[in-house]
Parts: C-alpha cells; sequence; structure tokens
C-alpha cells in the first residue's frame, strides 16, 4: 500500500495540473459568436480586430465587440441618447437574465442599433447592427436575436 501512495498521489497532482478551466471571456474568440442561419446567411469570412468581429449577413451587418467595462457607464451612453433597457433570457429563471441596452436611429432608409449586453461584471457584449430598413423596431429585434446567440455560445 505504501508503494502505491505516491503514485496515486502522482496521478491526483497530474490530474490536477491538467483540468484546465474553462476558456475566459477574454480569451474568446469573438468571430465564433454569430454564425450563418443565426439572421440570415453568413456572407464570406468574419473579419477579426482584436476583440472585434465584422460580420456581413444577407441584408446587413454585424460587429460583435468583447471588452471589460462597467455596464452602467456604457448602458448611460446610449440611454442619454434615446436608448432603452432590456434583457435577454440567461437561462432558467429571471435572476439568470442578463441586462441589455439598446439604442436605434435611422437615416435616409438605413437603420443603425447599437447595444451593451452585460455578460458578467465588467464582461460586455457590444453590437452594432446597420441594415436597410425604416423599422426601427425590426432591426432592434433582429439586434436582441445576435445578442441572445452571442451571449449562449459565449464561454461559461
Amino acid at each position: 500500500m505504501m508503494r502505491l501512495l505516491p503514485v496515486l498521489l502522482l496521478a491526483l497532482t497530474a490530474c490536477a495540473a491538467c483540468t484546465t478551466s474553462a476558456p475566459k471571456f477574454v480569451d474568446a474568440d469573438p468571430c465564433s459568436l454569430l454564425r450563418s442561419g443565426d439572421v440570415g446567411e453568413l456572407k464570406g469570412t468574419p473579419a477579426r480586430s482584436g476583440q472585434a468581429c465584422d460580420f456581413t449577413f444577407d441584408s446587413l451587418t454585424a460587429e460583435l465587440t468583447l471588452r471589460e467595462a462597467a455596464f452602467a457607464d456604457e448602458s448611460q451612453k446610449l440611454l442619454a441618447d434615446g436608448g432603452y433597457g432590456g434583457a435577454i433570457a440567461g437561462g432558467e429563471g429571471e435572476s439568470n437574465n442578463r441586462p441589455l441596452t439598446t439604442r436605434c436611429t435611422d437615416s435616409s432608409g438605413v437603420v443603425t442599433c447599437d447595444a451593451v449586453l452585460e455578460v458578467r461584471d465588467r464582461q460586455l457584449v457590444g453590437i452594432q447592427v446597420v441594415q436597410r430598413s425604416t423599422d426601427r423596431n425590426v432591426v432592434g429585434q433582429v439586434m436582441q436575436t445576435l445578442a441572445a446567440k452571442a451571449f449562449e455560445r459565449l464561454p461559461k
């Protein structure tokens, strides 16, 4: 039994060392968070720049950014310009819902929606959707769909 003890300790130590924690928010690839079929067919390969990724779908473009900042500060910027608050379902129960702030503007038949979603404290997903449309509500709903998809694909 004494001869097996060092082997067991070595195995336990090795096992503890080989178990890596889940990918962290800052390590997440923003280009992996949206996919073809989320809101139409994805055109081409998403373009990554640091913690941001640009996507082109059938009828819209979207930029998704992972950033660390205070949700209250980022949310306030959108609210001050006519934005509104909401939430994304974060799993079972309302206590898991994640706050989302959105602002949509239209100009010459193009609607731009900016949003910030709080994943966890000081972990945000920023999304900007641009689509030819005259209906802010429709584009805002599309943006919320993309925010929900990105949230569900983030490392937990």
